[in-house]
């Protein structure tokens, strides 16, 4: 049986999720600590939309939490 996958989020549900604005988002992804792809999502006119991999969201906060303990000491 396959595993389910989780969808991968938009700019502004990432944003949400780890707490920061979308502009920092999209620079995480032009500095390659984030994952992503520009796609056109089904059933929304305009422009592309990036979408952000669930796994690099998950390692980007394990990141920042590690970041923040070393700041603590």
């Amino acid at each position: 049986m396959r595993t389910r996958r989780k969808p991968w989020l938009t700019v502004q549900l990432t944003a949400m999720s780890l707490d920061t604005t979308s502009s920092e988002v999209h620079r995480l992804l032009n500095v390659g600590r984030l994952s992503g792809t520009k796609q056109k999502l089904p059933g929304r006119s305009g422009k592309e939309q990036w979408l952000v991999d669930p796994k690099s969201i998950s390692r980007e906060k394990r990141y920042r939490s590690r970041r923040a303990a070393l700041a603590r000491r």
